[in-house]
């Protein structure tokens, strides 16, 4: 649902049982539980990416506040909010739902998913950090799935502004218990030795992860379906995200990170050393 503008011989079956949970466990290297408080439940087949996207190389970053929400009442409510919505939504054919929410239903049984899609083009990541916090407000929504960063290197934002608007929203994100996801910048071959743009980039990637948020790599999804299609004799897309393949890419990218970071094990935490206690 979209708010908005824009699954030999006989074993005993006890055995058999083990065998296929196992099985899940190890292909999904991942624990159905989210922060030790969902209790455990079937883990889902995971959202195939097309051959044409190549490999879209995801961490499995837990999401465990939507973990909750999935053992609770079945439901995500995902907030996407940045530049063009379709870019990581999937395109959408006439009548029905984003590809994203097709995929993550699809694949986790009894999953309804609600996106509220508030994109806006051309917003930086200043103002759109202000509405985001409005947003969170109106709808509560589980995951905040943000594009950031294009428009500010476009903009000659300085660097270091841009770092600090997001990462103020990012922590203020964390303390309501709300899940992030980042979509990095476009892809664009005449940009790649574009210094500005690459500063932001490099910026991008380095507060995910010290921020432990997950990031689709959408700057690096962009060069290798650009190697695809021209490995393939199909027309390389100028701009990864103006055209449906780019699109559709993107939103399987996404669906395969939720559906993944659902089941993943939350991160160990180290007991403070006796000398910073």
């Amino acid at each position: 649902m979209v708010h908005g503008v824009g699954v030999g011989m006989e074993r005993s079956a006890k055995s058999k049982h083990l065998g296929c949970a196992l099985a899940v466990l190890v292909a999904l290297a991942t624990l159905p539980a989210a922060g030790g408080r969902a209790a455990a439940q079937s883990a889902p087949e995971l959202p195939v990416i097309a051959k044409e996207c190549g490999e879209a190389n995801l961490s499995e970053m837990p999401l465990p506040n939507s973990a909750i929400a999935l053992q609770e009442r079945k439901q995500i409510k995902i907030l996407a909010i940045g530049a063009s919505s379709t870019a990581v939504l999937g395109w959408r054919r006439e009548g029905k739902p984003p590809l994203l929410e097709q995929m993550l239903e699809r694949s986790i049984k009894g999953l309804d998913i609600e996106i509220i899609n508030r994109g806006f083009s051309g917003e930086l990541a200043q103002a759109a950090g202000t509405r985001i916090k409005i947003e969170v407000a109106l709808n509560h929504p589980d995951i905040v799935l943000w594009q950031v960063g294009t428009n500010d290197a476009f903009a000659q934002v300085p660097v270091e502004d841009f770092e600090a608007s997001v990462r103020e929203t990012l922590q203020w994100l964390k303390a309501h218990n709300i899940d992030v996801i980042l979509v990095g910048l476009h892809y664009m071959k005449q940009l790649a030795k574009n210094e500005h743009y690459q500063a932001i980039r490099a910026s991008l990637q380095r507060m995910s992860s010290q921020e432990n948020v997950l990031r689709i790599r959408r700057y690096e999804a962009g060069e290798i379906l650009g190697r695809t299609l021209r490995e393939a004799g199909r027309p390389e897309p100028s701009d990864f995200g103006l055209n449906e393949s780019g699109y559709n890419c993107m939103a399987q990218y996404v669906a395969r990170a939720i559906a993944v970071g659902l089941y993943a094990k939350p991160a160990k935490t180290s007991p403070p050393s006796p000398k910073s206690q």
